[in-house]
């Protein structure tokens, strides 16, 4: 048997219910107004008051450049690039059209509203300057500005003249570094290029695949197919550059017992010289696993006990060769020509070999020469300033391979007793 609710049960239970009713009417009317707040934003490009002052001010204080503003204007919307209503110069115009007069000329007087959105347009404008300022120095000069010098510039831009006082050098690279990821700009190093002049490089080449079209000539081959190979050496550092990664900020190491400051560990012996690593490719697929290359080391560099080491890893065509210096003689050429003369010797009744190689002295000595028409191989020379063009190792294979070598160092670095790889591994 249920008892009968008391009057003051009720009161309370109504009074509870008023006080829901009031909240929801609360959330419903909040909830209005960030639907009109975001309407309003969608008809003012994906901009707040501040943002449209903002750009507005860069507009005005750009010499009415509208590209400027339309730049910021979308750094600042919140709109995807793919709605309609997204900034583009057609629309940051209107917007200056639709704004009062009156509202534009307090953005030249000392009016504390639009202080902010000068404060904003003045530094976009002096940033927008800079990329143009290293744009010249890349294009024109041949030059990729410093952090430093490129702040310099901005700071230059912005307020007419340089600080008394420049920033840390940490603010700097920080600076730097929003200013890069903002404007697409990356940091790197120009690549060298040897001035040439087109119509002599076009005629060098033009000669150089004239000459090997003689070679394939059926009174030149005696009836063999030409095979191609192409013979060059590169540089390898004996400890090769730390990755790029992620790296734990230094203050979250203070009292965990680690390091205070990370950093990769390198063997005294291996802060400076290379290796030498010898390549040969040939233009047939089946004939490539039978041909030998070369890592090429000084004595000191390389002992005789790792020397030994590697002779019981399983066989490849890898040669290791220790020898007085790491650098590549005439002597040491002749050597890589009978080797890749014996690798061929199965393949000599269908194929002539021709060997492509460019200037380098210790390829076009006499030795060299006459060493190669004793092994029955064609020398054919890349022209001087083409070896960009057409020496498939330099066009193709070292940039790739470098990168594998990197690679492979930094997965032995993560399994190293230390993050010190031996050099056999």
């Amino acid at each position: 048997m249920s008892l009968a609710e008391s009057p003051c049960a009720k009161r309370a239970r109504v009074q509870q219910l008023q006080l829901l009713l009031q909240e929801n009417r609360r959330e419903l009317a909040q909830c209005r107004q960030r639907v009109a707040r975001w309407a309003a934003k969608r008809g003012n490009l994906g901009l707040t008051s501040a943002g449209q002052k903002a750009v507005l001010a860069c507009y005005c204080l750009s010499n009415y450049n509208s590209a400027i503003a339309t730049k910021l204007a979308q750094q600042l919307s919140d709109l995807e690039r793919s709605s309609p209503q997204f900034p583009s110069e057609p629309l940051v115009q209107s917007l200056f059209r639709e704004t009062n007069l009156g509202e534009l000329l307090r953005l030249h007087s000392d009016d504390d509203d639009w202080t902010k959105a000068r404060n904003v347009a003045v530094r976009f404008v002096a940033e927008v300057k800079t990329v143009d300022y290293v744009h010249s120095q890349n294009s024109l000069h041949g030059v990729a500005p410093t952090s430093a010098e490129v702040f310099a510039h901005f700071a230059q831009t912005r307020s007419g003249g340089l600080p008394e006082v420049l920033p840390s050098r940490d603010y700097i690279k920080k600076w730097a570094a929003g200013w890069r990821k903002r404007f697409g700009i990356r940091r790197a190093a120009l690549p060298m290029a040897i001035p040439a002049d087109a119509p002599s490089l076009r005629a060098k080449v033009k000669c150089f695949w004239k000459m090997l079209a003689f070679q394939r000539g059926p009174e030149a081959c005696d009836g063999r197919e030409i095979l191609y190979l192409n013979v060059d050496e590169t540089s390898v550092p004996y400890t090769a550059r730390p990755a790029i990664g992620c790296v734990i900020n230094r203050k979250q190491y203070k009292g965990s017992g680690l390091p205070a400051v990370p950093h990769a560990k390198i063997q005294p012996a291996g802060r400076r010289g290379t290796f030498t690593y010898c390549a040969v490719i040939a233009s047939n697929t089946g004939i490539q696993p039978a041909l030998p290359h070369f890592l090429v080391s000084n004595g000191t560099r390389l002992s005789s006990k790792v020397v030994k080491a590697f002779k019981c890893l399983p066989k490849t065509q890898l040669q290791v060769l220790r020898r007085k210096s790491a650098w590549v003689t005439s002597d040491l050429m002749i050597a890589i020509l009978q080797e890749v003369a014996k690798a061929l010797e199965p393949f000599l009744h269908q194929f002539r070999p021709v060997l492509l190689l460019d200037g380098a002295p210790a390829h076009d000595s006499e030795a060299v020469m006459r060493a190669a028409r004793k092994l029955n191989i064609s020398l054919v020379y890349i022209p001087c300033g083409a070896t960009s063009l057409c020496q498939p190792l330099d066009v193709y294979a070292f940039s790739s391979f470098k990168q594998y070598l990197r690679q492979k160092y930094h997965e032995h670095r993560q399994t190293a007793t230390d993050g010190l790889p031996s050099t056999l591994a």
